[in-house]
Formats: structure tokens, sequence, C-alpha cells
């Protein structure tokens, strides 16, 4: 049934553990499994220091990705990383989802956005809803 699955990170603790839902799932299921990271720059904070902004931010990612690796590699899963440099995050990860045949997209639920969706999170509600295949949010303990 889940013959793919993608794991969307961001560095957060519960993107360590959505990392380990997905190995476990990955383990029991004989999965191929992506870990994928989106570099995301939202236009209003882009100015004459671009160039070295963007190269933080990528240089941050990459650190993000090789982490979420070792943690998959512990849990006995050699993963491929993908680091996603255009769009929103939510479309960014359902674009490689569907790029990829994802039958499982896992993300884990950070909880800091605004009022009503700060119980799951923007991107992970938009993902939810908008994904073709199944996702499941990974959440605090």
């Amino acid at each position: 049934m889940f013959k793919n699955i993608l794991v969307a990170v961001d560095g957060s603790h519960n993107s360590d553990r959505a990392v380990d839902a997905a190995s476990e799932i990955a383990v029991a299921h004989a999965s191929k499994m992506t870990i994928c990271h989106v570099f995301y720059i939202p236009e209003h904070y882009v100015t004459d220091l671009a160039g070295p902004l963007r190269a933080a931010v990528r240089e941050d990612a990459e650190k993000i990705l090789a982490h979420a690796a070792r943690v998959a590699e512990q849990a006995g899963i050699v993963a491929e990383t993908r680091l996603l440099k255009e769009g929103h995050p939510s479309d960014a990860i359902i674009g490689l989802a569907e790029e990829l045949g994802t039958g499982l997209i896992v993300v884990g639920v950070r909880g800091k956005s605004a009022d009503t969706v700060r119980r799951v999170g923007s991107i992970s509600t938009a993902i939810a809803t908008n994904a073709h295949c199944s996702v499941l949010l990974v959440r605090k303990k």
C-alpha cells in the first residue's frame, strides 16, 4: 500500500518524530522513503541581501536534510533526500509527492500558525486537504 513514502521536514523536533514514524512504516512495508525540505523565502523578505540570505537558508536546509537522513538511518532506512527550491511549502511537497507516485506523505505538526489552524498547522492542513494520497500528521507526544 505504501510503496513510496515522502517525509517533509523542517528541522523541528516534530519533523524528527515524523521521520521516525515514516521509518517504522517503511520497514514494515518494505517501502522506499524520500525526505524533503522546502527552501522557501517569502517574497516580502527578499531584499538586497537576497544572495547571502539565500545562501544561509540553503546551508541550513542542507543541514536539516542531512540530520533527517541520519535519523532515518538509525531506524534502518536509507532515504533519498530532496531539497525543493520553489513554491510555497505545501504546494512543493504535494507536487513532489505526485511526481514520485507517493502513497503516503508524513509530516510533523508544529502548531505555530494563528487561531483556527493552530491545532494542526497551516502547511500540514494544506497538505492533508489537497494531497492526492494518504497523509500522516505526527503530533507532539
